[in-house]
C-alpha cells in the first residue's frame, strides 16, 4: 500500500531532504547532494508509480523508505 503524501515528505526529511519551494498541488523536497524529489500533495495515497518515481529520485529502495 502507497503512502500518503505526508508520510513520505516527513521520512525524506530524516535522511537531509529540505523543502525548497511550493506551487499549487507539488512540493519540492532537495538534498545537499544534489537530489530533488517533487512530492504531489492531493488527498489520500499517492498512486504506486507516483510513489516509485520519488524513490528512484531520491535514490531509495521502498525497503530503505520503509526503515526510515
Amino acid at each position: 500500500m502507497p503512502p500518503r503524501p505526508e508520510e513520505v515528505a516527513r521520512k525524506l526529511q530524516r535522511p537531509g531532504f529540505v523543502e525548497r519551494m511550493a506551487k499549487g498541488g507539488h512540493r519540492l523536497y532537495a538534498h545537499p547532494d544534489g537530489r530533488i524529489a517533487v512530492i504531489p500533495f492531493h488527498s489520500g495515497e499517492l498512486p504506486k508509480g507516483t510513489f516509485k518515481k520519488i524513490l528512484k529520485q531520491v535514490g531509495l529502495t521502498e525497503e530503505e523508505f520503509r526503515q526510515l
